[in-house]
């Protein structure tokens, strides 16, 4: 996150939320886009031991398979995807 009236970025922790550090970052700091991003949200429950198996069965369904449901969520490769249903289901 850019600080501009302080001439620093700060540093996220992405799991936590938490500020981890501040950098000098010379004159007229600025951030451009959104550079961390919420994890996703799938149709199973997390910490259930069927969440993986909804959520994939349920993206299938809606996209017509993997590959598709893959780019919707603009991963490049399914293995991105059955990574981040992974992270969301907690396994």
């Amino acid at each position: 996150m850019a600080n501009d009236s302080a001439n620093t970025a700060t540093a996220i922790d992405t799991a936590t939320g938490a500020a981890i550090a501040t950098v000098p970052v010379g004159t007229n700091a600025s951030a451009f886009g959104a550079f961390i991003q919420p994890l996703p949200r799938f149709a199973g429950t997390p910490g259930t031991a069927n969440c993986h198996g909804v959520s994939v069965s349920a993206l299938a369904n809606k996209y017509g398979g993997l590959n598709s449901a893959a780019a919707a969520f603009g991963y490049a490769k399914v293995q991105g995807l059955q990574d981040a249903i992974r992270a969301f289901c907690g396994n």
